[in-house]
């Protein structure tokens, strides 16, 4: 079966929420915008990539600690367009294969739904 996808970045969600007669600030307090989203109706998933690329030690170590709360926020929004799933992952940049990030890894590892690639992994099409 096709999958059937819709491409959503940053602003966009809630342009497309609006379209469905969705109020975000019935669901959450504050925009989250997402480098890319993906709403696939045929496995019922909104699927979110956030993006960080980072050469020095910033704000962006702690940022990537945030992610489950990122999931539950999105869950929110997700459930109210009729979606069952939300899978979210993370683009980084190889900065982040440092061991000091070790921690920061297997706590994302305990969520089922959060992952991670690292720039190199990726392959262009």
């Amino acid at each position: 079966m096709k999958k059937k996808l819709k491409l959503i970045k940053k602003h966009a969600l809630y342009r497309y929420l609006k379209s469905k007669n969705i109020n975000y600030l019935d669901y959450i307090s504050k925009k989250l915008l997402p480098d890319e989203a993906y709403i696939n109706e045929t496995d019922s998933t909104l699927y979110i990539y956030e993006k960080k690329f980072q050469k020095v030690n910033g704000s962006v170590d702690e940022k990537l600690q945030t992610a489950p709360f990122k999931i539950l926020q999105y869950t929110k929004l997700a459930n109210a367009l009729n979606l069952k799933n939300v899978e979210f992952t993370y683009i980084l940049s190889n900065f982040f294969k440092s061991s000091k990030y070790k921690d920061t890894f297997d706590y994302l590892n305990t969520f089922k739904n959060c992952h991670y690639y690292f720039e190199d992994e990726i392959n262009a099409i």
